[in-house]
């Protein structure tokens, strides 16, 4: 499997990565049309935000959204085999100010990130603006895939650390003045019900518990496309948490709540770009139907 995936990488690495992202698009179309049990997922999560919109209008949004991550996946081997100048030639960053006089503190940073465009440049791009640290990540079942994968994230000095590893790593890296980076907008079924998008999702705290426990700055990196091409405006939002009070749980809430709200706002721009097969509303639905 894992000698399969690198020889269709390096393959794909050859076309123009427009047209590798045209022929991913159109892909991800036909899926769209075959693939009826995500797409009525991305309808009901569609269905839940957006009642106001008409049917036409929430099909078009899941059918663009099936298209973006068949563009994402197939513009991978550009992120990941790509080198360092070609790929900061497409990304316009946002907020590199912020992230300077967050390194400058020595408390360390927090970056989080979420499934909207192109998440694995997103991801990547925290090496790219030198401020390498360490990333939560979720390790696919085949181990020799996966370690090719972590080699590809890791290369410009990132560390990634697979999400059931002990959290020890975290305050760890944030102790020396580095990076910690989460992702944030999956349903995670130990997870705390927080809004997201005005409903709420089983979601994670620990960028905000974090960020708070050791005075780190906390930031949401927004993934924004150009039109459809290969070209990407990053934007790194500092997130100022709310007044701290007594009780910590409720801080941590609140500062979760305040970082998805960063997140929901950039996905009512382009919804088309979000991942609405994920079944982020799961408790949602697990609550219906009790």
């Amino acid at each position: 499997m894992a000698f399969m995936v690198k020889i269709l990488f390096y393959l794909i690495r050859c076309l123009p990565v427009r047209l590798a992202g045209a022929i991913g698009a159109g892909l991800g179309r036909a899926a769209y049309l075959i693939d009826g049990r995500h797409r009525q997922i991305a309808m009901r999560n569609l269905h839940r935000l957006y009642p106001q919109k008409s049917m036409a209008w929430k099909q078009r949004i899941s059918r663009e959204s099936f298209a973006e991550l068949g563009r994402t996946t197939f513009e991978m081997p550009h992120v990941f085999l790509r080198s360092k100048q070609f790929l900061t030639s497409r990304i316009e960053f946002v907020g590199l100010e912020e992230i300077n006089k967050a390194a400058a503190a020595g408390h360390g940073t927090v970056f989080t990130a979420c499934h909207l465009s192109n998440w694995e440049i997103g991801a990547l791009s925290i090496s790219l603006v030198n401020a390498p640290g360490d990333q939560m990540y979720r390790a696919v079942r085949q181990p020799p895939l996966d370690a090719f994968l972590k080699q590809c994230r890791e290369r410009f000095g990132n560390r990634l650390h697979e999400r059931r590893e002990n959290m020890r790593w975290i305050p760890k890296t944030l102790k020396q003045g580095k990076s910690v980076s989460i992702m944030v907008d999956q349903h995670l079924s130990n997870g705390v019900p927080v809004p997201f998008m005005g409903h709420l999702a089983r979601s994670t705290t620990l960028p905000a518990t974090y960020a708070r426990r050791n005075h780190s700055a906390l930031f949401a990196g927004i993934v924004h496309r150009i039109g459809h091409q290969f070209r990407f405006r990053i934007e790194f939002k500092r997130i100022t948490l709310p007044p701290q009070h007594a009780d910590s749980e409720q801080d941590a809430l609140a500062g979760t709540a305040a970082l998805h709200e960063a997140y929901a706002q950039a996905i009512d721009q382009r919804p088309e770009l979000w991942l609405w097969i994920h079944r982020r509303w799961l408790y949602l639905d697990e609550q219906e139907q009790a």
